[in-house]
């Protein structure tokens, strides 16, 4: 893991990654963190473009950080970031690509190449999570 970016604003921490599982366990670690920002975690691409979609209608507020997940079916993450990355108003969103037991530096250097503020090997132990989300605060 490189270090990670902080935090911006108060807006949600989105989440996008199609397993339940590890979202249910990063929803638990982070309600074990420090931070405060709501929770939000979207099973794929296609919802949180819906949500940035509100954002620019001023219907959403902007997330404070996008957890992305780089192995998803119909949209993967790498697809999704430069998406993001394309418009704008998005650029001050930091996101941290999330790579699932990889730290294949191809994967690493396209996540950077593609406009990623960090990346995370997903973890597997809670205390590890825990502190990451910490360490996303000032």
């Amino acid at each position: 893991m490189i270090e990670a970016p902080k935090i911006v604003g108060d807006g949600p921490i989105v989440m996008v990654d199609d397993s339940e599982s590890d979202a249910y366990l990063a929803r638990k670690c982070y309600e074990k963190s420090s931070l405060t920002n709501e929770f939000v975690w979207l099973q794929d691409g296609e919802e949180l473009i819906e949500l940035l979609d509100g954002v620019k209608a001023g219907h959403s507020p902007m997330p404070a950080l996008v957890l992305l997940d780089i192995n998803m079916p119909h949209i993967n993450g790498f697809e999704l970031l430069a998406k993001i990355r394309s418009v704008p108003e998005f650029e001050v969103i930091p996101i941290i690509t999330m790579l699932t037991n990889s730290n294949d530096p191809a994967d690493i250097q396209k996540s950077k190449d593609l406009g990623a503020d960090g990346y995370y090997t997903k973890p597997s132990e809670i205390s590890d999570f825990v502190n990451f989300y910490n360490s996303l605060s000032d």
